[in-house]
């Protein structure tokens, strides 16, 4: 059975997050090589994190090597933004839970049924915390990714990495884990800064705007008319139009 990579702790922040990703690069805690089997996803509750290789890569198909996706049996809701991570909150679940998938070692789906009567009482709904880096492995670039799972009334008693001797002292080096989220932000920027786009009334001075420089194009005034303009900032646009009687 795969245990999780680290169990009883909270990830407060990115850097929590990297040192767990760098003792699993130094051989400290396991990383998640498979698929959770039924069993496996039944064990998951607060405190549980996990790290996994996302499946991909012309190193990585040929091999089998990493997770396509990640699948745990429960039904979140729609992800949540905080700092870099994201948050999913498990809704709460019908009395008979039907969960169809595909078996974690063969094609074959199967049905995990999970009668939950009404007069049971239940456990706090889980919250699901996710974050991804991009990290450069011996081969090649990887995408790993780190699932934590707590409750809201357990997560202010689960253990932090300060308080886990062999990684309290785990020293990260600068720059080996790259966040996902921020390399996707910084390429879309890079794309629109490469993208022109004009700004401004027919009247005022055009600017390109999106290159590395911007380019300003004088606009023909209406015959007749004498026009003022004044820079402001990126652009120019007219102040004010005379037009002769």
């Amino acid at each position: 059975i795969q245990r999780p990579t680290c169990e009883g702790i909270r990830v407060r922040s990115p850097q929590d997050a990297h040192v767990i990703f760098h003792g699993v690069a130094l051989g400290i805690l396991p990383m998640i090589t498979r698929r959770l089997d039924t069993e496996e996803r039944r064990t998951i509750n607060s405190g549980c994190v996990f790290v996994w290789e996302e499946r991909g890569g012309p190193n990585t198909e040929p091999m089998g090597l990493g997770i396509e996706r990640w699948t745990d049996s429960i039904r979140w809701g729609p992800s949540r933004v905080r700092e870099e991570f994201l948050f999913y909150h498990e809704k709460e679940p019908d009395p008979l839970d039907i969960d169809i998938g595909m078996n974690y070692d063969s094609d074959a789906p199967y049905v995990l049924l999970r009668y939950r009567p009404a007069h049971v009482l239940m456990r706090e709904n889980l919250v699901k915390q996710t974050y991804s880096v991009f990290v450069e492995t011996t081969n090649g670039r990887r995408k790993w990714h780190l699932i934590a799972y707590f409750t809201q009334d357990t997560v202010d008693y689960l253990r932090t990495v300060d308080d886990i001797p062999y990684l309290a002292y785990i020293k990260v080096p600068v720059g080996v884990y790259k966040s996902a989220r921020s390399a996707n932000r910084t390429g879309r920027c890079a794309r629109a800064m490469r993208t022109p786009e004009f700004v401004g009334d027919p009247l005022s001075s055009v600017t390109l705007i999106g290159a590395d420089v911007a380019i300003e194009q004088e606009a023909t005034p209406v015959r007749g008319c004498r026009m003022s303009s004044v820079k402001r900032g990126w652009f120019t646009s007219a102040s004010s139009v005379e037009c002769e009687n």
